[in-house]
C-alpha cells in the first residue's frame, strides 16, 4: 500500500486540478487513493513476452474503463484475473495450432485440462469482482447501477457536444446530436466545447497549411489557431476526471485522438 506521504501528495495534486476545484474533501481523497492503487498494480511486470504485456495492459485498461473498483484488494484480484485471461489466450492459440496441423490426430489431453482449469479460475475471479455476466446472483438493480456509472462517465466526456449557449439569455442549453438513419453523426468542427478541427490543425502543424489558410477555411482568426495549438492539452475539456482517466478514455475513442495525416498528403508537401 502507498505511504501516507504519497497519498497526501496525490491529494494535493488532484485538488489543484480544475475539474476538482469544487469537489468535496472525501471525493478528492477517494480519487487520489484510486490513482495510487492503479499505479501500484504493475500488470506488465507479471509477463516476460512483449505480446503478453501488451494484451495485459489492454485488458487492464478496458476493465478500469468499464467497471468500478473500490479497494486495492479488488485491483489485486483484477490483476490475477488478467493473468489467467492472458494464459487462457495463449492456451487457445496453442490448441488452434494443433487443430490447424493436418498431421495431428488429436489435441493433447493435458492442453484441454489446462484450458478448463484456467477457464474455471477466470470465472472465479470474475464472480469475486462482480463482473461475471453469467452470475445469476447479480440482481437487476446492481446491473442498472453499473450501467449508470458508465453512463455518468460518458456524459462528462461528451456533455459539451450536446450543449449550446442561448443567444438571448446566455444560459447553456442541452440539445441532441443530429442523427441520420439512426446513426449518431459526430460534428467535425467541434471537440468538447472548442471550435476545433483536429485534421485541419494537423495540417497546420505539419506546415501543409498556414495559420491563415486554416482560419479562412473554418471562418476564424489566425490568432485563434495559435491559441488552439498552444492549449491542445486542454482539448477536450471535461469535468470530474483525472488526467489519467481522460487519457485512458481518449485512447479508446478515435475521434478524440490526434489525427494521422495520410501518406499521400504528406508526400504532396514534399513535392511542393
Amino acid at each position: 500500500m502507498a505511504l501516507s506521504g504519497d497519498v497526501n501528495k496525490e491529494i494535493k495534486r488532484v485538488s489543484n486540478l480544475v475539474q476538482y476545484k469544487d469537489a468535496s474533501k472525501a471525493t478528492i481523497e477517494k480519487v487520489a487513493t484510486l490513482n495510487l492503487w492503479k499505479r501500484q498494480i504493475d500488470i506488465e511486470s507479471k509477463f516476460t513476452v512483449e505480446a503478453d504485456k501488451v494484451l495485459a495492459k489492454k485488458l487492464f485498461d478496458d476493465y478500469l474503463a468499464n467497471y468500478e473498483f473500490d479497494s486495492f484488494s479488488d485491483l489485486n484480484t483484477l490483476s490475477d484475473l488478467i493473468f489467467e485471461e492472458v494464459l487462457k489466450t495463449n492456451l487457445q492459440k496453442d490448441i488452434n495450432k494443433v487443430l490447424a496441423d493436418e498431421t495431428s490426430k488429436y489435441i493433447p489431453e493435458k492442453s484441454i485440462k489446462s484450458l478448463q482449469d484456467v477457464e474455471d479460475r477466470v470465472l472465479k475471479f470474475k464472480s469475486a469482482l462482480g463482473i461475471n455476466k453469467e452470475d445469476k446472483g447479480q440482481d437487476d438493480l446492481t446491473a442498472l447501477q453499473m450501467l449508470q456509472k458508465r453512463f455518468d462517465k460518458y456524459i462528462n466526456f461528451n456533455r459539451n457536444e450536446f450543449t449550446m449557449v442561448c443567444g438571448s439569455c446566455g444560459q447553456p442549453t442541452l440539445i441532441r446530436r443530429r442523427v441520420k438513419d439512426f446513426d449518431v453523426l459526430k460534428h467535425p468542427f467541434f471537440c468538447g466545447r472548442f471550435y476545433y478541427n483536429s485534421r485541419g490543425m494537423s495540417l497546420v502543424k505539419e506546415g501543409i497549411w498556414t495559420r491563415e489558410q486554416y482560419a479562412w477555411v473554418f471562418h476564424t482568426h489566425p490568432d485563434y489557431v495559435d491559441w488552439c495549438i498552444k492549449h491542445e492539452h486542454e482539448i477536450p475539456d471535461v469535468e470530474n476526471f483525472t488526467r489519467e482517466e481522460i487519457e485512458e478514455y481518449i485512447s479508446k475513442n478515435p475521434y478524440l485522438r490526434k489525427e494521422k495525416i495520410p501518406e499521400n498528403i504528406l508526400n504532396y508537401k514534399e513535392e511542393k
